[in-house]
């Protein structure tokens, strides 16, 4: 198998190229904008050992992830704490999913459309909590994004934009509050500083002052936020 790439150019990155691998194998290489292809390839040459490895690595992760069921009893992630969800059937009142006394309730006949609820249901949370910390966290640093909007990425937790929107995804509700506000902070941060120099991770490390341990977090468990 020949390993290939696709490249994101970006006129705010400066100097550095970087590789990711998105969940369904894609690699992908970001560089600024002028970098010629030649100096792209050598790059990616140079990281082939390490990018076979995170291709198993990311199918071993994939198979540890079962297809949610939707069933009485069966454990749903929020602000990371779990939660049970209990059928109940909707001659009992209710007609969708609702959360209340600690566990996630849906009617029996909504199973179907379980991911679909489950999936609004987090959009709408996290466009709650993560609206408030990013409020939070803005006026603590003075950088105040231009908006806030909730993605749909699978891999890119959260993102800031040329113009200082701020970007993230609806799974990173799943995840602890100190990853959450690590996030949070790291795109804020980026409205100053577009990229990850020094400068960057100083005034990241001068609010979260663990902010190296919630990074580890989310690389080693940022595949089970999803459903």
């Amino acid at each position: 198998m020949e390993l290939s790439y696709v490249v994101v150019r970006s006129k705010k990155r400066k100097k550095t190229i970087s590789l990711h691998v998105k969940a369904n194998g894609t690699a992908v290489v970001y560089a600024p904008h002028r970098t010629p292809i030649p100096d792209i390839d050598k790059f990616f040459k140079e990281k082939e050992s390490w990018l076979w490895r995170k291709i198993r690595e990311n199918g071993e992760r994939q198979k540890e992830i079962k297809a949610k069921k939707y069933v009485t009893g069966e454990i749903f992630f929020c602000l990371g704490e779990p939660y049970p969800l209990k059928i109940l059937a909707a001659a009992d009142g209710y007609d969708k999913l609702a959360f209340f006394c600690g566990q996630f309730v849906l009617a029996s006949d909504k199973v179907s459309q379980g991911r679909e609820l489950f999936i609004d249901w987090y959009r709408k949370r996290a466009q709650e909590y993560i609206g408030e910390r990013v409020d939070h966290f803005s006026h603590a640093l003075k950088l105040i994004p231009r908006g806030i909007k909730i993605s749909n990425a699978r891999c890119r937790w959260g993102s800031c934009s040329q113009d200082n929107q701020v970007y993230f995804s609806w799974r990173l509700i799943m995840a602890p509050c100190s990853v959450i506000d690590y996030l949070v902070v790291h795109e804020l941060a980026h409205m100053q500083e577009k990229n990850h120099s020094g400068l960057f991770w100083g005034l990241v490390g001068n609010t979260i002052t663990d902010y190296k341990k919630q990074r580890s977090w989310l690389k080693d468990n940022g595949h089970t936020l999803d459903i």
